[in-house]
């Protein structure tokens, strides 16, 4: 089963995701519902059984028309049948044992039902009744009658009929015994059939209407109640909102003429009590349930379908969920679909183009629809109607999308750049070049104060860093000036001055290889290379280096060679650069690892560490000349490290990717195979 409200549609449309359709949700569906009709069909057996068991339909019966009318037909079929001996014209008459009947003239004719006959049958007979009527005749074949109910019981009607005769003399001097037992509903002859039809049938249909009604109720109620998110995912709900209004009408129509069919069917031999309508209803026997039980369960399950399909309609909107799923609505709706791509690359003028062919093509249109109206008669004056309407909306819209355009070069013009024009139409040029302004210009703007920031910080930053050692060396050069002082600290004076210079130096040295690097003013000298033996000797030259640091190096590189077509001398910076990268800013006592992955047509140098400085920047940044992982610019480090190896290896035709993930590092070198080695 299912149920929930709005936007479902549609959370799974919109997420592009396709429901999961369960066989449970299914089953569990089906069985509820079948629960629920068995329930349902089940409910009316008790009901029934209190609601005939009143003698009051058999008292009305008794004193209605129908059974005086059919009490005279069976006097009349007895008899021509029995004592006149003519043909049998009642064959319902054959075999009645719901009414007990003696006709006798105490002398040669002893008709009855009853078997042997005496008084004292007959006495005992009337005694256990719930209705007799005796009909004498004297010997002129007048009749007078007595009954149970006295005026109650429609004795007039009962004469008039069994009197209807050519002779009355034939009835002289004969007495008739009708008998109604206690047990009268209990027996299926034309008496008990007509009583149980015409004064039973119409309050047990009341009753099942009733039930039904409720159970109806019920089960709306927990169609209503059950989340639209489980029912979207039963199979059969979703076939069903999907099926055209056309076809679930006809299976509406088909439950209900069935159900007459079968109704008529029944009604049609109504004579074989054992399968009538009126006697499966009154009984509810096998064909009670055998009937009862699929029709029901049949209508339960499209009034659940149904339910579902209307939050199907209220989640997808009224034109997706109901109209578009009729063949009636789809149908012109196609053809409007069909052609208004054609109409509408009739009207359209491309303005990046010669317009007079188009314009002549939507005169010759508009010449020709005005000429089939003057020649035509009532219909083609609405036809031009519609037409009008048409050309005024195109008009129209055209109009509107001048003025947004206008508005929009305004607005550019004032210097605001927050517009966006549709991208459609006969503008559609203009407005796509207005975007692409708009975008052009916001990305200049962001350039152009991205460099200017960048200059600042490169100006801030090199005076720092430039500053720091020459301050160190200005000072110690005064102290040196000044009065005499020991060998051993004019000693270590001059180290630091040493340190310092060297220092600055590779300062300058770093500032001037970057600045040639980022612009591509550097000389390259390509040569067919092992990047991986290269690599290694990177790798032994920074030995000393690795050993006295406390980081852990965990090595992944491929045995064989992998040739590549490089600069050797500018692609060890590049390896330096990074590695020194690492000893400056990688956390003390932590592991780095180094993979190099071999592709068909590139080798990739990942290098990741635990990162010793928080690293609130960027990824992007940290590429960026003067920029450190270090904010406080305590270590020995340029800032110009991973920029230096940025450009190298892109004027190498190769990449670099910085990824940070909370602490850690990684820094992916992807360089180019040699193509013959590719090959």
């Amino acid at each position: 089963m299912d149920i929930n409200l709005k936007n479902d549609t549609d959370e799974n449309r919109e997420s592009g995701k396709k429901p999961q359709y369960t066989y449970k949700n299914n089953l569990i569906t089906f069985l509820l519902i079948l629960l629920f009709t068995v329930v349902s069909v089940s409910s009316y057996v008790p009901i029934k059984a209190i609601r005939i068991h009143s003698r009051n339909d058999t008292r009305a019966y008794i004193e209605g028309f129908h059974f005086a009318n059919e009490l005279g037909g069976l006097t009349r079929y007895l008899f021509n049948s029995e004592i006149r001996g003519e043909k049998r014209y009642r064959s319902d008459f054959d075999n009645i044992e719901s009414i007990k009947y003696y006709l006798t003239n105490e002398q040669d004719i002893h008709i009855t039902n009853m078997g042997y006959v005496d008084e004292n049958v007959l006495e005992e007979q009337i005694k256990d009744s719930l209705f007799y009527v005796k009909a004498i005749f004297d010997e002129n074949g007048n009749l007078t009658t007595q009954n149970t109910l006295g005026y109650r019981f429609n004795q007039n009607l009962f004469i008039s009929i069994i009197s209807y005769t050519e002779n009355k003399m034939d009835f002289a001097n004969l007495t008739m015994y009708y008998i109604m037992p206690q047990d009268f509903l209990d027996y299926q002859d034309v008496f008990t059939f007509n009583m149980k039809a015409i004064y039973i049938l119409p309050s047990l249909l009341l009753l099942i209407l009733t039930i039904g009604i409720i159970s109806i109720f019920l089960l709306v109620v927990i169609a209503f109640c059950v989340p639209y998110s489980i029912q979207k995912r039963t199979l059969i709900c979703t076939i069903y909102n999907k099926l055209f209004l056309e076809v679930k009408a006809l299976l509406w129509a088909s439950l209900i003429g069935i159900s007459i069919a079968i109704i008529l069917t029944l009604d049609r031999n109504s004579l074989a009590y054992y399968s009538s309508f009126t006697n499966i209803i009154y009984e509810a026997n096998s064909y009670f349930f055998i009937i009862g039980i699929p029709i029901t369960l049949t209508l339960y399950m499209l009034i659940y379908l149904s339910i579902v399909n209307l939050k199907y309609i209220y989640y997808t909107g009224f034109l997706n969920g109901f109209l578009k799923n009729s063949v009636f609505i789809n149908i012109p709706l196609g053809v409007i679909h069909l052609f208004s791509k054609p109409i509408k690359e009739l009207l359209s003028i491309d303005i990046t183009k010669d317009p007079h062919k188009k314009i002549f093509g939507i005169l010759l249109v508009n010449i020709t629809i005005l000429w089939l109206v003057l020649m035509g008669g009532p219909i083609m004056f609405i036809i031009a109607g519609i037409y009008s309407v048409f050309i005024f909306k195109y008009l129209t819209r055209f109009m509107l999308d001048l003025q947004k355009v206008y508005n929009g070069t305004s607005q550019l013009a004032e210097g605001d750049f927050n517009i966006t024009l549709d991208e459609e139409g006969m503008l559609k040029p203009i407005n796509e070049n207005l975007n692409n302004i708009k975008e052009g210009f916001q990305l200049a703007v962001d350039k152009e104060i991205k460099s200017q920031k960048m200059k600042a910080e490169l100006i801030s930053n090199v005076s720092h860093d430039l500053k720091t050692p020459l301050t160190s060396i200005i000072t110690y050069i005064d102290l040196l000036k000044k009065e005499p002082i020991e060998s051993e600290t004019q000693k270590e004076y001059i180290e630091i001055l040493d340190k310092k210079s060297k220092r600055l130096n590779i300062l300058i040295e770093d500032l001037f290889e970057a600045s040639k690097a980022s612009s591509g003013n550097i000389d390259i000298n390509i040569e067919n290379i092992d990047v991986i033996a290269l690599f290694r000797q990177t790798i032994g030259e920074l030995e000393e280096k690795i050993e006295e640091s406390s980081l852990t190096f965990k090595w992944n590189l491929p045995e064989n060679k992998v040739m590549c077509q490089l600069d050797g001398k500018r692609t060890y910076r590049i390896f330096d650069n990074v590695m020194n990268n690492i000893f400056k800013y990688a956390m003390e006592n932590s592991r780095v690892y180094i993979d190099v992955i071999e592709n068909e047509k590139e080798i990739e140098f990942v290098f990741k560490n635990i990162s010793a400085y928080e690293m609130n920047f960027d990824a992007r940044e940290i590429t960026e000349r003067f920029v450190r992982g270090d904010e406080s610019r305590n270590t020995e480090g340029s800032g110009l490290g991973l920029s230096i190896a940025k450009s190298l290896v892109e004027l190498q035709n190769g990449r670099i990717d910085i990824n940070i993930d909370g602490d850690l590092f990684k820094v992916i070198i992807v360089i180019p195979k040699h193509v013959e080695q590719q090959i």
